[in-house]
């Protein structure tokens, strides 16, 4: 499986979407987010107010976990390219870019149903997405078997 691009690549990226998922949780339980990485991904699918429906976060929930395995498979890719010294640091990078994305460009252009309309939640935002770059990345390093091949 290691030597698959496409699994292993995925695999990273789904293992590194659980602290990210997790993180993002307890800033929605502690009231400093009103939506989630789920909420945000089905609202791409349903209007605002199914958004809490637990159908939409099933769908949500398929839709973000669907992103962080394609995105992982883009990190073990860059990895395989680059190397895997700083892989960490290589994550946190590629982390942060997903958010400027995402939370920058998507979300000015209201393609999700989901607002974030205060500055504290974009802020909240991009911790979760570093720590899930840092995660896959280390993953990818660590069981991978690349750092030998380099």
């Amino acid at each position: 499986m290691k030597r698959d691009t496409i699994v292993f690549g995925a695999l990273a990226g789904l293992i590194g979407n659980i602290p990210k998922t997790i993180i993002a949780w307890l800033f929605h339980l502690l009231g400093y987010l009103e939506y989630t990485f789920i909420h945000i991904a089905a609202g791409y699918f349903v209007p605002a107010k199914f958004i809490d429906n637990p159908v939409a976060l099933a769908t949500g929930f398929i839709a973000d976990y669907t992103n962080a395995a394609f995105f992982g498979i883009i990190m073990y890719l860059m990895l395989q390219k680059t190397g895997t010294d700083y892989a960490v640091v290589k994550g946190l990078s590629f982390g942060a870019f997903v958010y400027l994305v995402f939370y920058g460009a998507f979300m000015a252009l209201d393609i999700t149903r989901a607002s974030l309309l205060t500055p504290l939640p974009n802020l909240l935002l991009f911790f979760p997405h570093i720590i899930y770059g840092a995660v896959t990345c280390w993953f990818i390093r660590r069981y991978s078997g690349l750092y030998n091949r380099i």
